[in-house]
């Protein structure tokens, strides 16, 4: 009797192993339900209206201290006042230069002048002086044509000989040599510096000297001086 029973049990056996292996087979395949957990540095993101979207989730490496002391270097460069280095707009040009009337040129009556120039003077010296002229034009008004050489200031006039023919003074900011009388002064105050001339009236005061003829015209209302000349007394 226990043979007959012997094969039924032997061939239970493997069945039920079969099962439990199975069994175990299933636990170990089935995914977990457990969330995964993330690193909070690596995905937590700012979002501001100016950066809708999150940046990378990939962190940058820590600056190195080789790379902060460059990065200062560069902004300190930027703050700099030196522009030596930029290039450079034009500049304004600049102002003339008055020229400066010696004391011992300044008008007398036996050294008649006016800028400093007696009539006579050659044409070299004079530009060896005040330098190039702003304008230059031909005036043929009178028998010998006179080439009249402009210093914006002052102009002068010379004959076919090259010579200094006239002195015109035209402008309030130049010192004419007329030890201190300048443009836009009264008539008095040239009397009162010059001394009595030899012609006095409403328009025009002049003093004649050396064969010379130093001419003022004047504004007849204000009675100041509007223009000084000076040239040959013929």
């Amino acid at each position: 009797m226990n043979n007959l029973f012997k094969p039924k049990v032997l061939g239970y056996m493997p069945v039920a192993l079969a099962s439990l292996l199975v069994a175990g087979c299933q636990e170990s395949s089935a995914p977990s339900l457990q969330p995964p957990t993330y690193t909070p540095s690596v995905y937590a993101q700012t979002v501001t209206p100016e950066h809708p979207f999150p940046s990378s989730a990939v962190s940058s490496p820590a600056p190195t201290p080789e790379d902060v002391s460059k990065h200062e270097a560069q902004v300190a460069n930027t703050n700099k006042s030196d522009y030596s280095d930029l290039p450079q707009t034009s500049t304004a040009p600049k102002p003339t230069v008055k020229p400066k009337i010696k004391e011992e040129d300044a008008y007398q009556q036996e050294k008649p002048t006016l800028m400093g120039l007696k009539l006579g003077t050659s044409k070299s010296v004079i530009l060896e002086r005040f330098g190039k002229p702003k304008k230059q034009f031909v005036m043929d008004e009178d028998e010998d044509a006179l080439q009249v050489y402009d210093f914006t200031d002052f102009s002068v006039g010379f004959n076919k000989k090259d010579t200094l023919e006239f002195v015109d003074v035209h402008s309030t900011e130049i010192d004419p040599g007329l030890r201190g009388l300048h443009l836009g002064q009264k008539a008095q105050d040239a009397i009162d510096i010059l001394g009595k001339p030899d012609t006095n009236t409403a328009y025009v005061l002049s003093y004649k000297s050396q064969g010379t003829l130093l001419r003022l015209d004047l504004d007849p209302q204000e009675s100041t001086i509007q223009s000084i000349k000076l040239f040959a007394n013929r």
